[in-house]
């Protein structure tokens, strides 16, 4: 009875998936038909347009505003960074699982950063042994490096928080594995975490070795681009990779949260315990992309399901108390960042219908696009973080439709069949 129950959840959400995304789409083709019309009784001009026109043009404004915004943060100077070069212990934490062949990337990286006294733990999980391996040899290797068996396996979350109750220190970064860390990113934290800051992000990149790894770079780009959109609000975002915090932080928001997505959640923590978050967009660190369609599909999949796991958990908690003010702005957060997923859909149908009406009038939309990845690209180009752009960057426009059928198929998977696993990409230490 159980498995004809899973079949049929299965189905339902296929199903589901497929009426989703072509119900979003239809109502975008034709609410894209709409006529309006604007007059202008001085003048005695009346104008018509499609609607169509207006919400694709109403999007160029947008992406051109954030775009430039983005590119000011990635081109500012860094020169004008506040540093600490040495100071109190900074504990690096390396959370690890099934990475025995990258994990070099992030320690050695870290043991490049101009702070002084750092150590790096990797936090590794009972399970993997050649992890496990790989870390004693590096521990025998280098000496500030040690490794940390994670005594409540199972989560990138509870792994790190193992750490920091196991580490003496009261300062922290945490990168991923695979991650090859700025040299300057403890001092330039440090001076951050010293004064009123809470919590210190700075920026990841996927390092774009192909057609597969451009389109996760130019995801990523057009994904920080949005976060700047929660600036305004005050809501900045911040993750559980290429992060800094002190240990009073952590235990004001209760560590990380096992959850999916434990960053995503750990952003809406530090919201609520109205902690201060700085984002420092020029202090960039490099991570491995996804190398095949499959894997960047499962993990950008993973990372929608954990915004919607993360938009249910707020509705439940903010529902089980009396909702706050922080709780109406960070409940709209998560729910905002779904919709927006779906409304990509309608969008995409706008943008199909105006290419077919007057291929001219999406130049402009498509530009926005380009500028905003180009200019970015160029930056990261000039520090050495990228090299040139594989063919499919004029893909880019595409990772729009992507996240807006990822979205759908989140929301659907989440609620129908989805059993709390979760997707890792292969990593070959590209």
């Amino acid at each position: 009875m159980n498995r004809v129950n899973r079949v049929s959840r299965h189905v339902m959400e296929r199903a589901g998936t497929l009426l989703g995304i072509l119900g979003l789409l239809v109502a975008g083709f034709l609410t894209s038909l709409d006529v309006w019309t604007v007059v202008i009784a001085p003048l005695f001009l009346r104008i018509q347009f499609l609607q169509g026109v207006l919400s694709v043009g109403a999007f160029s404004v947008v992406i051109a505003a954030i775009g430039l915004l983005l590119a000011r943060d990635v081109r500012r100077d860094d020169a004008t960074d506040e540093r600490v070069r040495s100071g109190p212990l900074v504990q690096a934490i390396v959370p690890a699982y099934r990475d025995a062949d990258v994990v070099d990337a992030s320690v050695t990286s870290l043991l490049e950063n101009d702070y002084d006294p750092l150590r790096i733990v990797i936090a590794v999980e009972p399970d993997d042994e050649p992890t496990r391996e790989r870390a004693a040899e590096l521990a025998d290797i280098y000496e500030p490096v040690e490794y940390l068996v994670n005594d409540a396996p199972g989560s990138k979350a509870t792994a790190i928080n193992n750490a920091v109750e196991w580490s003496p220190a009261d300062h922290f970064v945490v990168f991923d594995a695979d991650e090859r860390a700025s040299p300057t990113f403890v001092s330039t934290a440090m001076g951050e975490l010293l004064g009123e800051t809470d919590v210190f992000q700075g920026r990841r990149v996927p390092r774009p070795s192909g057609p597969v790894e451009t389109l996760a770079y130019c995801e990523r780009v057009v994904v920080q681009a949005g976060y700047l959109i929660g600036d305004v609000v005050g809501f900045t975002h911040c993750q559980s990779s290429a992060t800094g915090f002190t240990r009073e932080a952590l235990e004001a928001v209760g560590g990380y949260a096992d959850v999916l997505t434990e960053d995503l959640y750990f952003s809406h923590q530090c919201y609520q315990a109205n902690l201060t978050v700085a984002q420092n967009r020029r202090c960039t660190s490099s991570m491995e992309a996804p190398h095949t369609l499959g894997d960047l599909w499962g993990q950008r999949k993973r990372w929608r399901i954990g915004h919607v796991q993360v938009s249910h958990l707020r509705i439940r908690e903010a529902l089980a108390g009396r909702p706050s003010l922080t709780d109406l702005v960070t409940v709209g957060r998560a729910i905002g960042a779904v919709l927006a997923g779906g409304a990509l859909l309608v969008l995409t149908a706008h943008v199909l219908l105006l290419m077919v009406v007057d291929p001219s009038s999406v130049v402009i939309p498509f530009a926005a696009v380009f500028t905003m990845i180009g200019g970015v690209w160029l930056r990261d180009l000039r520090d050495g973080r990228v090299g040139g752009p594989s063919w499919t960057l004029a893909l880019a426009p595409l990772v729009f439709l992507g996240h807006g059928v990822l979205t759908v198929k989140a929301v659907l998977e989440y609620v129908l069949t989805w059993d709390g696993e979760w997707y890792q990409v292969t990593k070959t230490g590209a």
